[in-house]
């Protein structure tokens, strides 16, 4: 009885070892495609950064004078 359980047994962790490199290689894919689509992610920021813009206190007086909602904006 021992060999046809180790022979079973044997079996066994074979389709489990097959059931596993399937398995990885569907997560391998998986991450593949979600890197590609981070990569393209971060691409499409880095297009739309915007450059900060540093206005001084009397370019911001002269800006209210003009547009007197713009301090809502800042």
């Amino acid at each position: 009885m021992k060999k046809s359980d180790s022979k079973s047994n044997k079996e066994t962790l074979e389709e489990e070892v097959k059931r596993l490199r399937k398995e990885n290689a569907k997560l391998k894919s998986q991450k593949a495609a979600k890197e590609a689509k981070l990569k393209e992610a971060r691409k499409e920021l880095k297009k739309k950064d915007v450059k900060t813009v540093t206005v001084t206190e009397e370019q911001m007086k002269l800006l209210s004078n003009i547009f007197p909602d713009i301090d809502t904006l800042f």
